[in-house]
């Protein structure tokens, strides 16, 4: 009994130490799985990241180099904890222009687009970099940089440089400015070359602009730096300055046909500028006329803007020839409407006269110039010299002037011609012009009266949209387009045939787009092309020819017909000849001579030699380019406005003058209707 009972309390308590050291085991685990999940929770600092966020206490431009190397490594956290105080407590402008400057450009941009960087401290990056770009543009600092240049120490002369180099464009025009401005030959030597190193287009164009519209000082003196250079781009402005101050016809007509020649050339150009909405810097006149101040302007503008400085030249020395006459006042009425569609209020009218025709009379000026020049403008299919000088002709006309402009013997003259512009703007304007021509005398009778009034009763019903012509018969291709056009924010307006088309185009609506199916019923789509290409009003206006929409097969025939030509081409690629001349591949070759001494340099690509594609010439017809054909393409039906997006925007690129607004469209109703009012009065 006794051996029995201590065996069993043996096992008791062999069982008792087994459960009490299980639990004691379950427990430090459960105690080092919470350990370790704390620990992961809470994992130490980034050494590297701290150590930056503590340099950066070290004044500002060890704030901005700790900016620059955390955002280098993406440790965003710290960034918005160093730059977001910022926000709050904005530094000093010379405080924050050196943080800036220890941040480098795609540092900055890194920062801005981070999500994990808050609003906040986006907003005090800018504040600092704007406040760094206004001390690198401060004039009184760019100033005493300027007076360094001539500075017999080296070190100084190098602050100099770097602080003028970082100015740019704001650098350009102080040192434009103490040029024209010093008298001291060896500061103008040297700003001169300072000038040239930063930028010297820019600095030879700023110049140039001050040796044509500054006072008489600084252009002395701009023309003196110019002829420093010695170069042929500044020869126009030697030669200006030369005949300003010569009076010998026989040497003056040489260099006047110069000059001319160089106006009919940026006229030229600006005509044939096309509006790709750009903006690029360039120079303008200070309102002292003794310096340049950078400004922004489209592309496109600038050449109108050339136009107007050759045509300025002419007129400084004096060329009154008539025909250079009207091709100056061409180039600059373009330049103002061009910059300024809405130009021609009465003030606008005042000063173009007064500025280039002093004392004259607005009837004397008009009487002599508006028909040539408007003449001259249509012919060259200069549209907003056109329409300067059809706004020119307003203010208080007498019968005379207006008979002398609107009578041209038995034929119509050009201001009525005009009416039938290409461009809905020129005709509407020359519409209205004469409507207030016929205010001295409403029963005042002249050649091609009759189209004047069809003009007038077109505008009279002017839409509120652009007009859009189909040629289309089918219904369900008729419902489709007229969907697609309301999304493209156009007025369908359809035809059944050519003829129908060239009716609805001959009203003179501002039609943006015609579009045609490949085979009208009563005429093929060449036809079609040339009907409308004759019509003036027909000459701009952009065509598209369209095919069926596509057909969308099944995958699995796409794949196969993709397979049989992926074997096709294979096998004709195979004896295609290289570079070397070699079918199917110089590596086909077994041979252990180095390549390049056998067939010479390897760079050369014989492959780019291609056959003529009869067939290819034959449709250079539909990717006209021109700018008198307009814009002609040839493509499937589109299955939405967004198809449309090429063509619209290659047409618009095309158009120097903005398509007419609500209230161009409102402006001209009214005038219409006053004028058949005005002309139906007993």
């Amino acid at each position: 009994m006794a051996d029995r009972f201590f065996s069993r309390l043996l096992a008791v308590l062999f069982v008792a130490c087994w459960i009490f050291a299980s639990s004691g085991e379950h427990g430090v685990v459960a105690q080092e799985t919470g350990a370790d999940a704390e620990e992961q929770d809470q994992l130490p600092p980034d050494p590297a990241v701290e150590q930056l966020k503590l340099k950066a206490s070290g004044g500002p431009e060890a704030l901005g180099r700790s900016v620059n190397a955390l955002a280098r490594v993406q440790a965003w956290s710290a960034v918005n904890e160093l730059l977001q105080p910022l926000a709050t407590s904005a530094p000093a402008a010379d405080r924050a222009a050196l943080i800036a400057s220890q941040i480098s450009t795609d540092q900055r941009i890194r920062i801005s687009s981070a999500v994990d960087v808050s609003d906040e401290a986006k907003s005090a990056l800018d504040a600092i970099f704007d406040a760094r770009a206004k001390t690198l543009r401060d004039p009184s600092r760019l100033q005493a940089a300027i007076k360094q240049l001539t500075s017999s120490k080296d070190d100084d002369k190098l602050a100099a440089y770097r602080t003028l180099f970082r100015g740019g464009e704001y650098a350009s025009a102080a040192l434009i400015g103490d040029i024209v401005r010093t008298s001291d030959l060896d500061q103008r030597r040297e700003d001169l070359r300072v000038l040239l190193k930063i930028d010297r287009k820019a600095g030879i164009a700023g110049l140039r602009r001050v040796a044509l519209y500054g006072t008489d000082s600084a252009r002395g003196k701009a023309l003196d730096a110019l002829a420093m250079l010695g170069s042929d781009e500044v020869q126009v402005d030697l030669l200006t300055r030369r005949l300003e101050a010569s009076s010998d016809s026989v040497s003056r007509e040489p260099a006047l046909k110069i000059m001319r020649l160089a106006l009919q050339d940026a006229m030229n150009e600006a005509v044939a500028s096309q509006h790709d909405f750009g903006d690029v810097s360039v120079w303008a006149i200070n309102p002292k006329r003794d310096g340049v101040v950078p400004t922004q302007a489209a592309t496109w503008v600038v050449s109108f803007r050339n136009a107007a400085d050759a045509a300025s030249r002419l007129s400084r020395v004096g060329d009154d020839d008539p025909s250079s006459m009207v091709q100056q006042l061409t180039a600059q009425l373009a330049y103002r409407v061009a910059n300024d569609p809405d130009w021609g209020d009465a003030k606008n009218r005042d000063q173009f006269i007064q500025g280039f025709f002093g004392t004259a009379s607005a009837e004397e000026v008009l009487a002599a110039w508006a028909l040539p020049v408007l003449s001259n403008s249509v012919a060259s299919e200069n549209d907003p010299a056109a329409v300067g000088v059809l706004r020119l002709i307003d203010g208080e006309i007498s019968r005379g002037l207006a008979a002398s402009l609107l009578r041209q013997g038995a034929d119509a003259s050009v201001l009525v011609e005009t009416v039938d512009h290409p461009n809905a703007t020129v005709r509407y304007e020359a519409a209205a012009t004469i409507a207030r021509l016929m205010q001295s005398d409403p029963k005042l009778t002249f050649a091609g009266m009759s189209r004047v009034q069809d003009r007038w009763q077109q505008m009279a019903t002017l839409g509120e949209k652009g007009v859009a012509i189909i040629l289309e018969n089918r219904p369900e291709i008729i419902s489709s387009w007229q969907r697609i056009m309301a999304g493209a924010g156009f007025e369908p307006q359809i035809t059944y045939s050519v003829a129908a088309l060239e009716r609805r185009l001959s009203l003179g609506d501002d039609v943006r787009l015609i579009v045609s199916k490949e085979q009208p019923r009563d005429a093929s789509a060449i036809e079609m092309i040339d009907v409308v290409r004759r019509m003036r009003v027909g000459r701009d206006v952009p065509l598209l020819i369209y095919s069926p929409a596509p057909i969308i097969e099944k995958p699995e025939l796409i794949e196969d017909e993709i397979d049989r030509r992926t074997e096709a081409q294979k096998e004709f690629d195979a004896n295609l000849p290289d570079q070397f001349g070699v079918r199917g591949g110089i590596d086909s070759l077994d041979i252990a001579i180095e390549r390049s001494l056998i067939h010479g340099a390897v760079d050369r690509d014989w492959t780019k030699r291609r056959t003529l594609d009869l067939q290819l010439i034959g449709q250079t017809r539909w990717g006209d380019e021109s700018l008198k054909a307009g814009v002609i393409r040839s493509m499937p039906r589109p299955r939405s406005a967004a198809g449309l997006y090429e063509i619209l925007l290659d047409s618009r690129r095309r158009a120097h003058l903005p398509t007419l607004s609500p209230s161009d469209r409102m402006r001209y109703r009214m005038l219409a209707l006053d004028a058949i009012a005005a002309s139906t009065e007993e």
